[in-house]
Formats: structure tokens, C-alpha cells, sequence
């Protein structure tokens, strides 16, 4: 149950972030010192406004439909888990990212899991205690935010005055494109267990999650690298592009030499590693994460064509465009492959999707720097 409300969740925070977590980084980091609070309001207050109207519809759709159909939803366990939302927007990693200081966000965060992991070892005795269990999940944002929002107000004055809405609408525009490409990466990610489950059954759905699961975790790692260094090539791009462009080229060539012999290794050694993880029952597992083992250097290369280049040269629409091509291109060739191979063929559209996502990707850039 709690896994699933946090599917759902998932699309709340997707809507509630609206592409700032792009675009409000670059404005900052590209901003002159003075410029910083209004732009800090026009984000802040923009999260708040479109938190209070997800909230409004969400409730107003919830009622209808218990008046119609009756109560089909665990609504206590929503409002738990929704407390987590509400944490990602108090808490502005953003902010944070934009003027290059991290170190805070990791020490923001740890202080929310600490309180959140004593609160579980604690209170949580029996699965009769899910609910307790989902909202103390949830508190490590809002408890991270909380806090942020202390530290903010004490060495940062003059942060939280009112924007016009005109300016919150300018930051809805600036977003919208990424909105959209964050929409279309869950859509194509999200739907191929949903897909494996409707063609084939829930063993098979367990033996492609556990390999993908593994491929989950190297692909946050990634995010995690891009995350921190997207604000400062951003500010590199406006000061230098030729000095942006030669960071570029180094990463790019170092994710190549580390991926492939990464990769390489995580092909030949996939056997090992799931006996290793999961147990000698799981052999699909083993021919499943074979044919994701390049997904990540794929994801990888993508990052830095995408994120890391497309996006501090202001190419917002070609990269949201790539995007929502990749995700019509998986939802039409998940289903022939996964009627035909199952595991197997979701896991070859997945591998497909990535690796076209990085082709267009680069054409895009070389067109766009070399015409």
C-alpha cells in the first residue's frame, strides 16, 4: 500500500516542482548578487501557489468521487505521505544548488533521516503501524524544510517578500518545458512495469524490478553528480561557453572510459551479481540486467548532453522535445516487444528509449554548435 501511494506521489511532487529544480539552479547560479532574493521569492512562492492548487483539485476530485463511487482510497495514508510534498517545497534544494553550496543540502537531509530513522526504530512495532510508518517516511523532507527555512531567515534577509504574479506566471513559463520532459521520463519509466504486469504476471514483473532496481540506483548516482555540477557549468556557459564546452568534452570522455568498463563488467559479471543480491532462483533477472547493463551509460552521456549542455545554452524546447518523442517511441514499441519477449523486450525498449534519448540528443548539440 505504501509503495503504491508513493506512485502517486510521485506525480504530485513532479507537478508541485514544475521544472524548477532546472531552472531555478541556472537563474541563480547565472544571477548577479542582488538579484538573488527576487528570484529565491519567484520560485518559493511559485512551489507554494501551485502546492495550494494541486491540494484544492485533489480534495475537490476526492469528494466527488466518494459521494459517486464511496471511499476508495486510503485518504489517512495520503494525507501522511502528502506531508512529504509539502516538505519538498519548503525545503528549496534549488536555492542551495544555485549558489554552490551542497554541503548544506546533505546536512539538511541527514538531520530529517536521523529524526525520521529513530522515529521508525522507536514507534514502528507491527505492520498495523503503516500509517505511522508512511508519515515518519515522509517527515524527512518536511523536517530538512523546516529547518532550511530557519537557516534561510537567519543569514539570508529580505528572501520571502511577496513576488507580483506576474513574476510567479514568468516562472511557470520558464518551466513548462521541463515540466513537460519530467512528465515524459516518468511516463516512459513508470509505464513498463505496468505494461509487463497487463502481458505476463507478477513473477516476471518481480524478476525485471529486481534488475531494474539495480540500474535505478546507478542512475541516481548519476543524477546525483549531474545535480551538483549543473549549477556551476551553467554559470561556466554565460561567463565562458569555450571553457563550458572543454568541461564538457572531459566529462563526457570520462563517463565513456569509466561506463564502458563499467557496463562491460556488469554484463559479463550479471550472473554473479544476482546470486550475489537475490538468489540462485532469479535467472531472468540475470538475462534482464544484461540488457540494461549499458543503460547507464547511455543515461549518463544524455545527462551531459541534456541537463548539463542543452540546458545553459537555453535550448529548453529541443531538450523537452527529445524527451517527448523518447516517451511516444517507448509506449509504442514497449508492447510488440513485451508481447514477444516478455522481461526481456521490456527491458530492450528501455535500453532502445535511453539510448535514442542520447543520438538526438548529441545531433541536436552538434547542429546547434557547429552550423
Amino acid at each position: 500500500m505504501i509503495a503504491f501511494m508513493q506512485g502517486i506521489m510521485e506525480y504530485f511532487r513532479i507537478f508541485v516542482d514544475f521544472g524548477y529544480s532546472l531552472t531555478a539552479p541556472k537563474a541563480i547560479a547565472q544571477a548577479e548578487e542582488q538579484k538573488i532574493g527576487f528570484l529565491f521569492a519567484k520560485y518559493f512562492y511559485g512551489k507554494v501557489c501551485i502546492l495550494i492548487f494541486v491540494t484544492l483539485v485533489f480534495f475537490a476530485v476526492y469528494n466527488l468521487q466518494r459521494i459517486l463511487l464511496g471511499n476508495t482510497i486510503d485518504i489517512l495514508l495520503f494525507q501522511v505521505m502528502y506531508c512529504g510534498i509539502i516538505g519538498n517545497v519548503l525545503f528549496p534544494v534549488w536555492f542551495f544548488q544555485g549558489i554552490q553550496k551542497m554541503r548544506y543540502i546533505t546536512i539538511l537531509n541527514m538531520s530529517g533521516r536521523i529524526c525520521t530513522m529513530l522515529g521508525i526504530f522507536l514507534l514502528v512495532k507491527s505492520p498495523d503501524d503503516y500509517i505511522l510508518a508512511a508519515f515518519l517516511q515522509a517527515c524527512t523532507p518536511l523536517i530538512a524544510g523546516v529547518f532550511s527555512i530557519v537557516w534561510l531567515r537567519k543569514h539570508y534577509t529580505g528572501l520571502f517578500k511577496w513576488p507580483t504574479i506576474g513574476e510567479i506566471i514568468n516562472s511557470y513559463k520558464e518551466g513548462w518545458s521541463i515540466f513537460v520532459s519530467s512528465l515524459a521520463v516518468n511516463l516512459y519509466t513508470a509505464t513498463n512495469v505496468v505494461v509487463l504486469g497487463m502481458l505476463t504476471n507478477n513473477v516476471i514483473v518481480g524478476y525485471y524490478s529486481a534488475a531494474d532496481k539495480l540500474i535505478t540506483c546507478v542512475r541516481r548516482g548519476i543524477y546525483a553528480v549531474s545535480d551538483a555540477i549543473y549549477p556551476f557549468i551553467s554559470k561556466m556557459m554565460k561567463d565562458d561557453i569555450s571553457k563550458g564546452l572543454q568541461f564538457i568534452k572531459k566529462q563526457i570522455f570520462l563517463y565513456l572510459v569509466v561506463g564502458l568498463v563499467g557496463c562491460t563488467s556488469l554484463f559479463f559479471f550479471s550472473d554473479t551479481i544476482v546470486k550475489l543480491l537475490f538468489g540462485a532462483d532469479y535467472n531472468l533477472t540475470v538475462d534482464v540486467l544484461r540488457i540494461l547493463s549499458f543503460v547507464p551509460l547511455a543515461v549518463a552521456i544524455s545527462t551531459v548532453f541534456g541537463e548539463e549542455t542543452m540546458l545553459p545554452l537555453n535550448m529548453n524546447s529541443a531538450y523537452s522535445r527529445t524527451l517527448v518523442l523518447a516517451a511516444f517511441f517507448s509506449l509504442l514499441s514497449i508492447f510488440p516487444l513485451c508481447y514477444l519477449w516478455g522481461a526481456k523486450g521490456v527491458a530492450m525498449t528501455m535500453l532502445l528509449t535511453e539510448f535514442l534519448i542520447m543520438i538526438i540528443m548529441g545531433g541536436l548539440l552538434r547542429k546547434q554548435l557547429f552550423q
